[in-house]
């Protein structure tokens, strides 16, 4: 869970969508009840599939602890930037262009260690899969934010989670298969752990 309210939350960081979002609620509500809202298409996106059964193989748990791995780097790559971002904003240093390149480097960043991943299995390749194609939209998105700014911000506000769905069914259907195997299970244990001490 800790890591789908990341993901969630670099695109509210570093973008007042969101908090826009709160001053059209009005506008909204006036509208006709047959409309299909903004929150009806951010609830549409956040919809995951249920996890799917894979046979089991001998290269589960090697594939498992690469994607643990690769999840735990990036968490830790976007914590840093998350930091940076945070003490910019309350120094009153942060401008909307240094946010987008950082936006920018991240997504990046999380497409680069995805491709590197050498998964054997056919459910590791799965999640792999997913997990690109969130973070590729999430590429296209901001290219086309850069194409058009003056974009309205309930359009923004549900654009930035659209595929978010399936990068939550990624990290569910991870949970699952690890808990298949519970010599992994100190894997999670691991990531608290290094959490707690990067923070110190």
């Amino acid at each position: 869970m800790h890591h789908m309210v990341k993901f969630l939350a670099i695109p509210i960081l570093l973008s007042t969508t969101f908090f826009m979002h709160g001053c059209e609620q009005k506008n909204t509500a006036q509208q006709s009840n047959t409309e299909v809202t903004p929150d009806d298409r951010i609830m549409k996106e956040l919809a995951s599939e249920p996890v799917k059964s894979f046979a089991k193989t001998a290269q589960d748990p090697d594939d498992i602890r690469a994607l643990r791995d690769y999840d735990q780097r990036f968490t830790a790559v976007s914590d840093d930037m998350e930091d940076e971002l945070m003490q910019m904003k309350e120094s009153g240093s942060l401008t909307p262009e240094f946010a987008a390149e950082r936006k920018r480097d991240n997504i990046q960043s999380a497409l680069s260690m995805l491709k590197e991943l050498d998964l054997k299995t056919e459910q590791g390749r799965y999640i792999q899969g997913l997990m690109y194609q969130y973070w590729d939209q999430q590429q296209q998105l901001q290219l086309a934010e850069a194409q058009a700014p003056s974009k309205g911000e309930n359009m923004v506000s549900s654009a930035h989670v659209k595929g978010l769905g399936q990068f939550i069914h990624a990290q569910e259907q991870l949970d699952h298969w690890q808990a298949q195997y519970p010599e992994l299970a100190q894997l999670n244990t691991q990531a608290t752990s290094d959490v707690v001490t990067s923070a110190h």
